[in-house]
């Protein structure tokens, strides 16, 4: 049975200029002028739609994770998201529940809003910065400010949030290294337990990969990316943050136990439009389609039954995103594959490199390969 729930609220404000996610943005105007008029609005057909879609859900699914995230949930009115909650209490088991995250914008966030979290249950909050530089986040298209990133930070903590992540990117259009030195004297300063900073994806679709192939912006120098992400791991690794995943920091105990459950290839079940579930070898996502869904017709798109050697290669994949490698022998068993025998005659050549390193029944990337994994991966999975 699946150990992890994820729940998508597709509704942002307006969408960044570099977003690929499905969500809907919510019309003309200022961002705060925006979110009032959204506020006012009934969300009731998504809400039902959701509830239907939980009620399908086996009645002995005893989730450990429970993780919302769109869009951003804290865009629902404070009563919107308090109904999606009850929904989840009403139709899951949440007896086995350890760690349930709620993702955040800084620019919807207030005293109301962080205290209605932690009264429903939410232990881990993430909070979705990007940058505490705000020219940068003018340019990304963010609807807050660093001072909102920072006031954001304060609201939670004093609700009693004690697990809060902060979401941050690199390899920026524009960019220079005193961005990332200004993004770590923040974090020193803000003390998050987990950080999550991720090389902005230049995804077809989006506003950012339109303006680059029209001239209006420029893809960062690799090499300069590079360099980035090795200013944020020893900087990071200096505050005391421990990498534990290609672009995950924590405190000692905080590791993100949802996300583990993905990189280790386990299963879960995810309601909403567009989202991804995993289930005995069969994987699908719901249609990005917000009136289909409310319609009730959730149907499937991209459903496929794993094999046995497809689902290994997949999990070598997502395991060696994990700092401290696979345990060869458990995933041996597991999988009934060796990570030796899926990599083929490229080991010994990733070996070679400084890519890969086997050594006491485990198989890990080495830091050299952290930014090539892409293409590595893409090697594992054919």
């Amino acid at each position: 049975m699946p150990s992890a729930l994820y729940l998508h609220v597709p509704f942002c404000v307006r969408r960044c200029l570099y977003c690929d996610f499905y969500v809907l943005p919510l019309g003309e105007g200022a961002p705060a002028q925006r979110l009032q008029q959204f506020r006012s609005l009934k969300h009731r057909g998504f809400l039902q739609a959701m509830d239907r879609e939980l009620a399908q859900l086996p009645k002995a699914f005893q989730p450990r994770t429970l993780y919302i995230g769109g869009g951003t949930p804290t865009e629902l009115p404070p009563e919107a998201l308090s109904q999606l909650f009850a929904s989840v209490r009403r139709h899951v088991d949440l007896s086995q529940v350890d760690e349930f995250s709620c993702e955040a914008n800084p620019g919807t966030l207030d005293d109301e809003m962080a205290e209605l979290l932690i009264r429903e249950g939410v232990n881990r909050v993430s909070l979705g910065v990007q940058s505490f530089d705000n020219a940068m986040l003018e340019r990304l298209g963010r609807i807050h400010n660093a001072e909102e990133a920072v006031a954001g930070v304060e609201l939670l903590r004093n609700a009693g949030v004690d697990n809060l992540s902060i979401d941050v990117l690199f390899a920026l259009p524009e960019s220079a290294r005193d961005g990332i030195q200004i993004n770590l004297e923040q974090l020193e300063e803000l003390n998050p337990e987990h950080v999550s900073w991720y090389s902005l994806e230049w995804e077809t679709g989006t506003a950012f990969e339109e303006m680059r192939q029209q001239g209006f912006l420029q893809e960062p120098d690799p090499e300069e990316s590079a360099a980035e992400y090795e200013q944020i791991r020893s900087g990071l690794s200096a505050l005391g943050y421990q990498q534990y995943e290609l672009f995950s920091f924590t405190r000692p105990g905080y590791a993100c136990e949802h996300n583990m459950n993905y990189w280790l290839g386990g299963e879960y079940y995810g309601c909403g439009p567009s989202a991804h579930s995993h289930v005995a070898g069969k994987r699908w996502q719901r249609p990005a389609d917000l009136q289909a869904y409310v319609r009730g017709d959730l149907g499937e798109t991209d459903a496929e039954h794993l094999q046995p050697e497809a689902k290994a290669r997949e999990a070598l994949m997502t395991g060696l995103r994990l700092c401290e490698g696979l345990d060869e022998a458990q995933f041996s068993k597991r999988f009934g594959y060796s990570p030796a025998a899926l990599i083929g005659k490229n080991l010994e050549l990733y070996q070679s490199q400084g890519w890969l390193e086997q050594k006491g029944g485990k198989l890990k990337l080495l830091p050299e390969a952290y930014l090539l994994s892409d293409s590595l991966f893409r090697d594992l999975i054919l």
